[in-house]
């Protein structure tokens, strides 16, 4: 039963460029975040609002400093490769449960995050296994294993469907 169970060196060859293309998928969500977090930095009406206290501050007309060269600079590293692209044309032909699967399994599985307790001022390490992976989507963790497994298959397929047509 163990021996039917084992994958062949082609398999694991697969599923490792499968994985790298969700890591590529990942870099283009991203990159298109990135961005959007740029256009919507900067001091508004609102926030001037709630950072004084319900007064509305007398301008002066200096800022201090000029963050614009710096969001520019930001903006112009972030674009989307042709790979990045590449790698969303391929994962978005799967179904959104197994996208989002397959995106929380690379960021959070079994890799430790540094994480800082403000009251005891200790920073500790949270390394997510399948059960808390599984508690962020709301599914069970078996749901989860089948989801990850059901998508590398999925995506390996349509690697291979391309391979072939290339």
């Amino acid at each position: 039963m163990a021996e039917q169970n084992r994958k062949t060196a082609e398999q694991k060859l697969w599923r490792k460029d499968a994985e790298r293309l969700v890591e590529q998928y990942l870099d283009y969500v991203f990159c298109d975040a990135d961005g959007e977090s740029i256009a919507r930095e900067g001091r508004s009406m609102m926030g001037l609002y709630l950072d004084f206290h319900g007064d509305i501050p007398k301008g002066s007309g200096f800022s201090g400093f000029c963050t614009l060269a710096a969001k520019v600079d930001r903006m112009r590293i972030r674009h989307a490769t042709d790979w990045m692209i590449r790698a969303r044309d391929i994962v978005t032909q799967l179904d959104g449960d197994l996208i989002n699967a397959l995106c929380v399994e690379r960021l959070y599985r079994n890799r430790p995050r540094a994480a800082f307790d403000p009251i005891s001022e200790q920073r500790y390490e949270i390394c997510w296994g399948d059960v808390e992976c599984a508690q962020y989507l709301g599914i069970a963790p078996g749901t989860f294993r089948n989801r990850i497994s059901a998508g590398y298959q999925a995506l390996v397929e349509i690697m291979r469907e391309l391979r072939a047509a290339a």
